[in-house]
């Protein structure tokens, strides 16, 4: 015998709205809105919301708002989402992801092992700065399973106390060296993987 609903707002040929469980069991819901078309939002008594858009879902925010703000204005925040706990996620393993701003700024704020911000891609990462780009850090690591290639017009300029040029894929040369420097070597190897 099916449930009954505890509140039946609407149910017409268009969509239902209806407050409390639907079906055979308690699925604990407290809210459904529905359309014949697809849309969908459920509320449920455990705190979480499900939506579903069939096609294409558009918000616009900020509309009243004066354009060419100030940077020290922090006030004006058209968009705000915060996740108290829990992670975020954003899949669109079908399509792209697309991010356009006047700045992009990401900060990470883990401690520990934490506060870590890594770029995996299948294909090329590209990174184009019409002015300079900076990598800085207490240690940077390069490594290519093929070959490094840096091209310039202009002068290369190496601020270094010291280089160390062997290749420690080379068994020759890795019988011949001595116990420390090998072991330096492969400490180098190791760490920037």
């Amino acid at each position: 015998m099916a449930q009954i609903p505890e509140h039946t707002v609407t149910n017409n040929p268009h969509g239902c709205i209806i407050f409390g469980p639907v079906g055979t069991e308690n699925d604990g819901s407290v809210l459904n809105v529905a359309t014949t078309n697809g849309h969908h939002d459920h509320y449920n008594k455990n705190g979480n919301k499900t939506s579903i858009t069939p096609k294409k879902s558009e918000e616009i925010c900020g509309g009243e708002f004066v354009a060419g703000r100030k940077d020290d204005e922090n006030g004006n925040a058209a968009k705000v989402i915060i996740c108290k706990n829990g992670d975020m996620i954003i899949n669109c393993e079908q399509g792209d992801l697309k991010l356009k701003a006047r700045n992009i700024y990401i900060e990470t704020l883990g401690e520990g092992n934490h506060g870590n911000f890594a770029v995996k891609a299948n294909e090329a990462i590209t990174m184009v700065s019409g002015e300079q780009l900076t990598i800085a850090g207490a240690k940077v690591c390069i490594t290519s399973g093929d070959s490094v290639n840096i091209n310039c017009p202009g002068l290369l300029n190496l601020s270094i106390s010291d280089i160390n040029k062997v290749s420690p894929l080379n068994p020759i040369i890795e019988a011949l060296l001595p116990g420390p420097i090998k072991e330096l070597i492969t400490g180098v190897t190791q760490s920037c993987k």
